[in-house]
């Protein structure tokens, strides 16, 4: 009896150290498997992959928040991607520091510091199908060559994720004039712009109610040709290429789509 009670606590023994051992070895490689899943693999919109050209240039010019204590970079990641603001996030692992930004690193902003040890993660810096992504502008962006009305148009970029493109600064509207000479001859390109009405002024917008800061029209625009021309597009013509333009909301044009990452 004595015999028996020993050789079943000896074997209790065994299968205790033989579950703690496998927990060891199950810790040890699936943290590191867990990160690296969180930073390579997922939906696009929750993906994160490092940068290596901002490495270790702390960019605090536009931080959402500076916390201390972060144990892993896993956790700051998961802090950056819980929240909707954050599009980048920079670490230190010596420091547990975790800083979340709200915007991509972009040239060399005033708070910018070298500091050794920081690592700079962005959300995925690519786009589906056929868009174009622009880094420095933070967006992608299609041309479509094939000619669709106004709502049309608007439809097509929605059921590709997309929008009809808004101009929010120069370098956009710098960047979207190239691509479209670039693209070929395409007289008119549709984009968000519309006309409204307030209080029976004219008031042209972008698609989500915003006033453009400058519309550098085509000279004569918008003459509102036939009464009819409510929605804005991208016109050429010698010497004036891709200037604002007004056009009827039912013709058919090519059309800019853009999504923001």
């Amino acid at each position: 009896m004595e015999k028996v009670l020993i050789k079943r606590i000896y074997d209790l023994v065994m299968i205790i150290s033989y579950i703690s051992a496998s927990i060891k070895i199950r810790f040890k490689y699936q943290l590191p498997y867990l990160t690296k899943h969180f930073l390579s693999d997922g939906d696009v919109t929750n993906k994160w992959m490092q940068d290596n050209d901002f490495e270790n240039n702390l960019d605090t010019s536009q931080l959402l928040w500076d916390k201390n204590g972060i144990p892993s970079l896993l956790t700051c990641g998961s802090l950056c991607n819980s929240n909707p603001s954050c599009r980048a996030f920079f670490y230190h692992p010596s420091l547990k520091k975790c800083l979340g930004s709200q915007s991509y690193k972009r040239g060399l902003p005033s708070g910018q510091s070298v500091q050794q040890g920081w690592k700079y993660y962005t959300k995925a810096q690519q786009c589906d199908g056929d868009y174009t992504f622009n880094k420095t502008l933070g967006l992608c962006f299609k041309i479509h060559p094939e000619t669709k009305t106004y709502q049309e148009a608007m439809d097509a970029c929605e059921a590709e994720g997309a929008k009809l493109i808004i101009i929010r600064n120069d370098a956009e509207y710098v960047h979207v004039r190239n691509a479209l000479k670039a693209a070929g001859p395409l007289t008119y390109a549709l984009n968000g712009l519309r006309k409204t009405f307030p209080n029976g002024i004219i008031t042209w917008k972008w698609w989500n109610g915003q006033i453009p800061y400058h519309l550098d029209w085509e000279p004569g625009q918008p003459d509102d040709f036939g009464w009819d021309e409510d929605c804005g597009n991208f016109f050429t013509v010698a010497g004036h290429q891709y200037k604002f333009d007004d056009v009827s909301c039912r013709w058919r044009n090519s059309f800019v789509c853009q999504k923001y990452i």
